[in-house]
């Protein structure tokens, strides 16, 4: 059934400006156009140890439970979860607007591993 108003709803996406001005077309809807820098939460240590600044990451909403939404190696093993502000915005456009997003990584400091979530 489709949902009245009773239910929890995702906030409207608000899109975030790139700060170096270059954004690429792509067919990526303005609210889905999302850049943020953060630092993964629940890192894994034996993952994170082998990234470094440059290697991109895949973003992937896992349904769970818990769902949440992960980075994860191209050989599908998870580096840790993403938690932001803008976490409920790139949910709604991963699920409802099929747009894919990369996090690239930034800098990795012992357990601390910050990368850069943008789309693909």
């Amino acid at each position: 059934m489709s949902g009245g108003s009773s239910g929890p709803s995702w906030p409207e996406p608000r899109p975030v400006k790139p700060k170096d001005g270059g954004g690429r077309g792509g067919g990526i809807p303005d609210a889905c156009n999302i850049q943020e820098t953060t630092t993964l939460n629940s890192p894994e240590r034996t993952v994170i140890s082998g990234l470094r600044a440059g290697d991109v990451l895949d973003v992937v909403f896992e349904l769970g439970p818990p769902r949440r939404l992960v980075a994860k190696t191209s050989a599908g093993a998870v580096a840790g979860a993403i938690t932001s502000p803008s976490l409920p915005q790139f949910i709604q456009c991963i699920t409802h607007a099929n747009v894919k997003y990369t996090a690239e990584v930034l800098s990795v400091r012992g357990a601390v591993c910050q990368v850069r979530v943008q789309p693909q």
